[in-house]
């Protein structure tokens, strides 16, 4: 919150309407979360179609490599 220059900005700007610390923190919490949510998930999505090499796809396939 003291280095990234446009934090500084908007937490100048929320403390000048009158927000707590702890309003500002939780609004840049959510923001973060809002951002970073979709990438986690297109990781997901990435890891659950391209398993690791050597690494069953699921318990129904563990059980056909093991047959």
């Amino acid at each position: 919150m003291h280095c990234h220059q446009p934090t500084k900005d908007y937490v100048a700007r929320r403390t000048a309407e009158g927000k707590a610390k702890t309003e500002i923190l939780r609004c840049l919490k959510r923001y973060i979360a809002r951002e970073t949510y979709p990438h986690l998930i297109a990781l997901a999505t990435t890891a659950a179609s391209h398993p690791a090499p050597g690494r069953p796809r699921s318990p129904r396939a563990a059980e056909t490599l093991d047959q």
